[in-house]
């Protein structure tokens, strides 16, 4: 397994990380391809893939917020999806760091959002009793109400403060 660090659009992985990108997420949570690029040169940001013999099997995009990392965006390709590919890379890119780790999850309300729950259970991440709205990604769209969890515990209100403050004004499209 290969983790290449994509800069910009013109990276050779780039389509391969995009056509999973649009398959995982619903247009409601990912960006336009240009915003996309207007992040890759945000110094806080980075966006991870991981090969197998050429083959992107999964990405991480992700913001060093400075007491924490915020996953923005993870998910494998549907051809390794169930194989041990997915915690098997989300538990070594946590050891890469000491810092505590953020990510938004839609409210477990059917089994699919469920399943991803548990997902993130087994690999030790906890719920945070935060109301959180995810600022919208394209203009004329409202928040979208998601659930925050956290590695290796809850993260504190003032930690949550900091980052929201971090996800509207820099991580989310300036609309």
């Amino acid at each position: 397994m290969e983790i290449i660090r994509i800069k910009n659009e013109k990276n050779t992985f780039f389509n391969a990380f995009w056509k999973i990108y649009e398959s995982s997420f619903p247009l409601c949570e990912r960006r336009s391809p240009d915003d996309q690029n207007r992040i890759f040169a945000n110094e806080t940001y980075s966006l991870e893939i991981w090969t197998e013999n050429e083959t992107v099997t999964g990405f991480i995009g992700w913001w060093n917020c400075g007491d924490l990392r915020f996953i923005e965006h993870y998910a494998i390709h549907p051809d390794y999806r169930s194989r041990g590919y997915g915690s098997r890379l989300l538990s070594e890119w946590i050891k890469q760091s000491s810092l505590p780790v953020l990510l938004e999850i839609e409210p477990p309300a059917d089994e699919l959002s469920r399943k991803r729950q548990q997902f993130y259970y087994k690999l030790g991440f906890r719920d945070n009793d935060v109301k959180h709205s995810q600022p919208p990604y394209h203009k004329n769209e409202k928040p979208l109400k998601l659930w925050l969890m956290s590695y290796p515990r809850e993260i504190s209100a003032n930690c949550y403060q900091k980052f929201y403050r971090k996800q509207l004004t820099e991580i989310m499209p300036q609309f």
